[in-house]
């Protein structure tokens, strides 16, 4: 039984994460107002840093709405690169830009045709 915890405990050791890096905060802040809308960045050391701003958007009855979120983050890759990204988030989703993210496929026109043959299969857009 001693010999199985003794394993236990070597297979442990080993398995721990070694010489971790420490990442120091440069700068970082938060607000945050009565009505919910908020603003954040932080900046550290090894080259990550972010920020965001939201916005409450009011909905037609008390605690619904939603939140119109911008925003940007930077990293340093393990190429030595540093990438950048801004966002915004809301109701239409998540939408990233950035130079090295890939673009979106143009429309192709089979799509198009479709559109033209069966409008109804397009409901959704004619709702906003």
């Amino acid at each position: 039984m001693k010999l199985i915890v003794l394993f236990a405990v070597v297979a442990a050791a080993v398995a721990a994460p070694q010489d971790q890096p420490q990442v120091n905060i440069i700068s970082q802040t938060f607000e945050q107002d009565e009505q919910g809308n908020y603003k954040y960045a932080y900046e550290l050391d090894n080259g990550q840093k972010a920020d965001q701003e939201g916005r409450v958007q009011p909905g037609p009855e008390p605690e619904t709405g939603s939140i119109d979120v911008q925003g940007s983050y930077a990293f340093l890759a393990d190429d030595g690169n540093t990438y950048s990204v801004s966002y915004r988030a809301n109701e239409g989703g998540y939408q990233p830009e950035a130079d090295f993210l890939p673009l979106a496929p143009s429309q192709i026109p089979e799509y198009a045709q479709l559109r033209q043959e069966h409008p109804e299969l397009f409901w959704a857009e004619t709702q906003q």
